[in-house]
């Protein structure tokens, strides 16, 4: 079930350790022999999937041959693969490093190389990845090993697809192309030739040189004809399958359809459910190109359905997992049922189609969350029922597609839609161009007309049905671009939308649990740092702002030197508060290995917030608010948004404050003191109590700017 996840990463260097770890047949029973052991039942391990089983093994291995004095490259590539696989990029890094310093074999340096581009490629270091990668070709060819030099380019041109380098690409694929035709017989080449014809078919789509479609057809017909005469179940549908996906993008529909359904057959005798998937997509595309819409519906939901089995094993950390793999399944099935649900010619077929983009959207939103963390844990197994979703709540679901943003808004178990023509393209740079004038006072009003253009594009059509409805709240799901944008700045010429409206924004409303917080009876930890510490600037306001919680609410405080990880640490993970503020520099990124919380000492990370916090989950005793006044993602980092959105579930609290960009320890304590003083009426939910926190702010002389209140977002539960 490996191959669709990683193909070529984990593949080739599987092999690599299998030559590698080939013992002499007449070794005698000493340490050295029992090192050779250790390493053939790792390999097993491994093929097998049981990763951590596999890298005790290596562990003890690697061990013994330092003891002997033996080269420790071999145990050392396996376990820098495996660590790699199982998503511990630094434990990775860490021996690769150690292999490149020990080793001048041009072959073991093009391995480690290999390895080492493809986890620097996974942490988004884009540019050092493909330098590594160049790397490891030269080391390769110098060594005149022809397999590895396929495997590294092969790689490498994935890193260059995902991140959209087409020229790049096209570069790495003619130097591809005639080391695709020497490959052998083994089950391994057929792997890599599989790999090629799908990087080919992506070369062909991305840039637009068809000639590469046949290069990818030929490569995957040799490599059906090898798996079909070994007996290859699994390879044989894929090879099958990648061919029916090329005719497809053809527009040879009969004949795709025929190798897809061949494909999906193969695939789901041999239980292969991480290809199954694929192909079931692939016929739904078809169905649809075919104008069957009923058929093509059905068709997406059996491929999600398929998806849902082996989800789990598609988290592998990397950034391109989720929309590359998962987020164009789902897409695609709520642009045909948005599609159907204008074309609708009754009521209730209408909103059976809406309801079912919705539970689409809510689906897509737990996958992306679940891919994001790398943990599918990170998802609730209870969801919320909408009917404890007030009347005075209105549910808005922007959904952006390649053509349109169309709108969706749920309202007492209705669903409306409502859609306005602009490219992806173009809202995204709106968008960005929004954020960058809101970060930063300019001395300009340039960000209000930037708000009405969003304005016209997400509210103008909404706001007569949420005024008719008697609305006062709107709980946003966000999508992509729009995760990195307040929707509270929004403009519509006269008011911005927090003047008008209680927000909240969350990941998916299935994944938010509405109860009301009661301040006056909470218990809060309040901690964080004003020192300049690690190369970070000092925030003064930072005493003010605690102590104003302890002299106001009871905080127990920890700042400065007091706020120490571990110490931190042990204060929130035990039941005794039910509200955690923390102020500190925090970062949010695209990868969520690099999002942080600073502390004195080190950092928190996201890993270390879920185990200090989310181990009440398991007691019932469940954090209400998490508070964390001093953070920021980068413009247009949706990735990292959706991380900084997805930060209550992740700590498993009811609800989180943040920020999207750092402002003024003044404005910071001016709204998070307004915040607690009014949610602690009774009267006022969370989202009320940020609103006038957030107008108080625009009414007044100072920090009037966007750049000082709109970064506040309140995520998750907004009661």
């Amino acid at each position: 079930m490996r191959l669709q996840i990683r193909t070529v990463f984990a593949i080739f260097l599987l092999g690599v350790g299998q030559s590698l770890s080939a013992a002499p047949a007449s070794l005698p029973n000493t340490d050295s022999a029992l090192r050779h052991d250790l390493i053939t039942k790792a390999l097993v391990f491994q093929h097998e999937g049981y990763r951590a089983r596999a890298i005790v093994l290596l562990q003890q291995a690697d061990q013994l041959a330092k003891q002997l004095g033996e080269d420790q490259n071999e145990t050392g590539l396996l376990l820098a693969q495996l660590y790699f696989e199982l998503g511990e990029y630094p434990l990775s890094l860490n021996m690769t490093t150690r292999i490149l310093d020990q080793s001048q074999s041009e072959i073991i340096q093009a391995r480690a190389l290999n390895i080492l581009a493809t986890v620097q490629s996974i942490l988004n270091d884009h540019t050092t990845a493909s330098n590594t990668f160049t790397q490891a070709y030269a080391a390769s060819v110098t060594a005149g090993d022809k397999a590895m030099t396929t495997t590294v380019l092969t790689n490498h041109l994935r890193h260059e697809l995902d991140n959209k380098r087409g020229n790049a690409a096209l570069v790495i694929g003619k130097q591809l192309l005639p080391l695709s035709s020497t490959l052998g017989m083994l089950p391994e080449s057929v792997e890599i030739q599989i790999s090629i014809g799908d990087l080919f078919i992506r070369i062909a789509d991305q840039t637009g040189e068809h000639s590469y479609y046949g290069h990818a057809f030929a490569i995957l017909q040799q490599a059906e004809a090898t798996a079909k005469s070994q007996s290859q179940v699994r390879l044989q549908s894929h090879a099958i399958g990648h061919q029916g996906r090329l005719l497809i993008n053809q527009n040879k529909l009969e004949d795709g359809i025929r190798r897809l359904t061949t494909a999906n057959f193969l695939a789901n005798t041999s239980r292969s459910f991480e290809s199954a998937y694929l192909w079931q997509w692939q016929l739904a595309r078809a169905h649809r190109l075919q104008g069957q819409t009923d058929d093509a519906i059905s068709g997406y939901q059996t491929a999600i359905a398929t998806l849902e089995q082996v989800r789990t094993e598609l988290i592998n950390g990397s950034p391109f997992t989720f929309p590359q793999k998962v987020q164009p399944l789902f897409t695609e099935l709520s642009d045909l049922l948005l599609i159907a649900a204008t074309e609708a010619e009754t009521h209730p077929r209408q909103q059976a189609y809406l309801k079912q983009v919705q539970a689409v959207l809510e689906q897509s939103k737990s996958a992306e969350l679940q891919d994001y963390f790398r943990n599918d844990c990170v998802v609730p197994d209870q969801t919320v029922d909408l009917k404890l979703v007030e009347a005075s709540t209105a549910i808005i679901y922007p959904v952006i597609l390649a053509d349109r943003l169309e709108i969706l808004v749920n309202i007492e178990d209705q669903v409306y839609q409502f859609v306005h023509p602009i490219s992806a393209s173009d809202l995204e740079e709106l968008a960005n161009e929004f954020r960058y004038n809101l970060e930063l006072d300019q001395g300009d009003d340039e960000y209000k007309a930037l708000g009405e253009e969003l304005y016209a594009l997400v509210f103008a059509d909404v706001e007569p049905l949420l005024q008719k409805k008697n609305v006062e709240t709107l709980l946003v799901i966000p999508d992509g671009v729009l995760r990195t944008i307040p929707f509270a700045a929004i403009f519509d010429g006269d008011q911005y939308m927090i003047e008008k409206y209680a927000l909240a924004t969350t990941p998916g409303i299935s994944l938010t649990f509405p109860e009301r917080l009661d301040v006056k009876a909470a218990s809060l930890f309040a901690g964080g740092i004003s020192h300049a510490v690690q190369g970070f600037s000092s925030l003064p306001g930072v005493p003010g702002e605690l102590e104003k919680l302890e002299k106001q609410h009871g905080a127990e405080l920890f700042f400065n030197e007091a706020f120490q990880r571990t110490t931190i640490q042990a204060q929130i993970s035990s039941e005794q508060y039910s509200i955690v503020h923390i102020a500190t520099h925090g970062h949010f990124d695209s990868n969520p290995q690099q999002s942080y919380l600073l502390t004195y000492d080190g950092k928190l990370t996201m890993d270390h917030l879920e185990q200090s916090i989310g181990s009440r989950r398991q007691t019932g005793d469940t954090l209400d608010l998490l508070v964390l006044s001093a953070c920021e993602t980068a413009v247009g980092d949706n990735r990292a948004a959706l991380g900084l959105a997805g930060v209550a579930l992740k700590a498993g609290a009811r609800s989180a404050i943040a920020t999207l960009w750092q402002i003024s320890d003044a404005a910071t304590a001016l709204i998070i003191g307004s915040f607690y003083e009014h949610t602690s009426k009774e009267h006022l939910s969370k989202a009320q109590a940020l609103r006038i926190a957030q107008t108080e702010r625009i009414n007044s002389a100072l920090h009037n700017h966007p750049s000082d209140w709109a970064p506040f977002l309140l995520i998750g539960n907004w009661l």
